[in-house]
């Protein structure tokens, strides 16, 4: 679909327009507003002339073609009204009627017809139940509410699913300086949904920051292509994705599952994507005001100065709660400050200026150069409370912080950051007026600093990606995988498939009695674990079906025994394959490694601490698709279990290269079987010292409910 039709068009009919003040109305004085150049014509058949204007009864009587129109009349006379209009030439429309599917009977019949209409036409349809859309870009209009106030023309673009929401924080920016490209109330989506009008807008030369508030993702695999397209025009992607609270939708039997829900799925996408996903409306608009003034950091470091000691160390607070880091200042900063600072300032940072500094010009320039110069410093970010309109004119301070920000804004290749200690601390001709001088003004420290946290992620996200452009893909050969009747593989045919993909498992060998028990110990070599094996009993150690460290025949033969009268007790209709018995492996650091498909992005990896806490901590890190030796390397590092790992305590390394090299094998295990396997679990994966590999001693491959029915037939 062309979405040009939405936001372009050179006519456009307003369909339902009336004398009274209703939506169709609304929408016509909208455009009169925005000062669109375009052709408009009304319909209704009850009226010959509204606002002065000719009405016409249907669009069949428009004597001239038609490229879009607006749509406020009841559902039932919605399809026939498009159809009508495609005949005049039409390629979109906004329809603003309800009755499309948000209940039950007629409005979901109706919305088949209307998708199947807009497929076999091309026909793009912003809605229905929706406000409307707003491209100031283009002197363009079709929002059937109140023109939203201080809007202005800008270079953000916003697609919200919710209108009372885009209405007040467009309007916010607008007050505050930032200015709008197009703006969409997306409604139900039915036809145009998200993840298009993101398309659109990521290769719109109109726009360089998009905003979204999203409730659902109706079509994962055109959001992804969108934000790569994003992405890779570096227009970042600022939301707000409800749902966090979302329980798994199933209870899984792995505990890859639980700790992979939905929520966690999407975090994770938007983490690769690069899509900057906010907490709240405040943290929306403070960070979107930051990211419009286009200036990014070449690092993480941040110094925050301001007027008063008693900031200084709230900021400490706030910044380490938050995530922002405060760098100290190289030896030559400080001898700087030093030199400049009056005698009973404090040198450090957050930085203390005193007030007197900021009485005088060329002190607080110094001050404020002498961290630009500073290599540690990255971002700026300047505290002051009085910014007011009168404060501007009249505070000596103000002024001098004001005037040193725009010097040094102009000099260093840095972005410098005024914002208010509390919320609310800013009026509405101040942010104007700072934007002019191309000041990005902040209102509150807690959301000033976290838009901060999100410029410098988003800055270090484009850095690592421009290095991971030089990896090379890493091809593997597809393995075959060993069908189960019961949906779930034993552990011995799941570590038989995972040894497929070159991951190291213990040798194994699956025995009946307690002598063939006490032979295979012998041959593998003592000590050796033994645990039951039966596709019906996927957590063996709650059963009472391992036994560890066996050194004897003796044990060895017993545990045979114990083993099978405790599985008996607790699951007596199970199906017992027989019992394993397999290599002790003792040393290394439990972690675990699995996979899952998830239904919507298809295969994710993920990593984390293992063993029998694997639930208590839930320190685990996600990636989606198939991953490189750099990704797999971050999502490692993303986990507490990297101390460790690391060589915690004078504990020898442990070998995080052979961890790396599972993780990107199982990546592709997943991506491979992604028709066939649900999930895949190793847990633990024995992690050992460092040149010495990773060994899968436990380890479960569930296959997806079709899988399992095919295998029966």
């Amino acid at each position: 679909m062309d979405l040009d039709a939405l936001f372009k068009p050179e006519s456009v009919a307003i369909i339902g327009i009336s004398p009274k003040s209703n939506r169709a109305t609304l929408a016509y004085q909208n455009l009169l507003h925005i000062g669109y150049k375009g052709k408009i014509y009304f319909v209704n058949a009850k009226y010959e002339r509204v606002h002065g204007e000719k009405c016409y009864s249907s669009i069949k009587e428009i004597p001239d073609t038609i490229d879009a129109l607006y749509v406020s009349i009841p559902g039932e006379h919605v399809l026939r009204t498009l159809r009508e209009a495609k005949e005049k030439g039409a390629r979109g429309a906004v329809v603003i009627s309800s009755g499309f599917g948000e209940g039950e009977g007629a409005g979901i019949e109706k919305t088949r017809e209307m998708i199947q209409f807009s497929k076999e036409n091309n026909f793009a349809v912003c809605g229905p139940n929706c406000l409307g859309l707003i491209s100031s870009a283009n002197n363009f209009s079709s929002y059937g509410f109140f023109f939203p106030d201080g809007l202005k023309r800008g270079r953000v673009g916003g697609i919200f699913q919710s209108g009372g929401l885009m209405h007040a924080i467009v309007g916010e920016l607008g007050r505050r300086g930032v200015g709008i490209s197009t703006i969409v109330s997306s409604g139900n989506e039915t036809v145009v949904n998200t993840s298009h009008y993101i398309e659109y807008l990521a290769n719109d030369p109109n726009t360089d920051v998009i905003m979204a508030f999203v409730e659902g993702i109706k079509d994962p695999n055109h959001f992804v292509k969108a934000a790569d397209i994003a992405f890779k025009n570096k227009k970042p992607i600022i939301l707000i994705k409800v749902g966090k609270s979302e329980k798994a939708a199933h209870a899984a039997i792995a505990h890859t599952g639980s700790m992979t829900g939905s929520d966690k799925v999407i975090d994770t996408l938007f983490k690769q994507k690069g899509i900057i996903r906010v907490s709240d409306v405040d943290e929306l608009i403070e960070t979107v005001i930051l990211f419009s003034n286009n200036r990014f950091p070449n690092g993480k470091g941040v110094a925050i100065t301001t007027t008063s000691g008693g900031e200084a160390g709230i900021y400490a607070d706030i910044g380490e709660e938050i995530g922002v880091h405060f760098p100290n200042f190289q030896p030559e900063t400080n001898q700087k400050l030093e030199s400049i600072m009056p005698e009973f300032g404090s040198i450090g940072n957050p930085l203390d200026t005193t007030g007197n500094a900021a009485l005088d010009l060329n002190l607080y320039n110094a001050c404020l150069n002498a961290l630009a110069e500073d290599p540690n410093v990255d971002v700026i970010a300047v505290s002051q409370m009085d910014i007011t309109e009168n404060a501007l004119n009249h505070n000596k301070a103000t002024q001098v912080i004001v005037k040193s920000i725009e010097e040094c804004s102009k000099t260093y290749n840095k972005p410098v950051v005024l914002f208010t200690p509390n919320a609310g601390g800013a009026d509405e001709k101040v942010g104007l007026e700072l934007i002019k001088k191309g000041i990005p003004l902040l209102v509150g420290a807690r959301s000033a600093f976290k838009a901060i946290r999100n410029l410098i992620w988003y800055s270090s996200t484009i850095q690592q990606t421009e290095k991971l452009k030089n990896i090379p893909v890493i091809k593997m050969d597809k393995k075959d995988l060993p069908y189960s009747t019961k949906g779930v593989l034993t552990e011995r045919e799941s570590q038989m498939f995972l040894k497929n993909y070159g991951i190291d498992v213990p040798e194994k060998i699956l025995v009946s009695s307690p002598l063939e028990a006490v032979q295979a110990a012998e041959s593998i070599g003592y000590p050796v674990v033994m645990k039951i094996e039966s596709a019906e009993i996927p957590h063996k150690s709650d059963a009472g079906g391992v036994k560890l460290n066996l050194k004897s025949a003796a044990e060895v033969e017993q545990s045979f025994k114990d083993i099978m009268v405790s599985v008996y007790e607790k699951y007596p209709d199970a199906y017992v394959n027989g019992i394993v018995v397999e290599e002790m492996v003792s040393e290394g650091i439990e972690m675990i490694v699995g996979a899952k498909i998830d239904p919507m992005f298809g295969p994710i990896v993920m990593v984390g601490s293992g063993g029998i806490l694997v639930e208590v901590l839930k320190d685990i890190s996600l990636r989606l698709e198939t991953i490189n030796e750099i990704e797999a390397e971050q999502m490692i590092r993303e986990t507490k279990a990297f101390k460790l790992l690391s060589g915690y305590r004078g504990k020898p390394q442990a070998d995080i290269d052979a961890l790396i090299d599972v993780l990107i094998k199982l990546s592709h295990l997943a991506s491979d079987h992604r028709e066939t396997i649900q999930e895949v679990e190793i847990n633990p994966l024995l992690v050992l010292p460092k040149g010495k590999g990773c060994r899968a001693v436990d380890g479960l491959v569930v296959l997806k409910q079709v899988e399992m029915e095919q295998a029966v037939t």
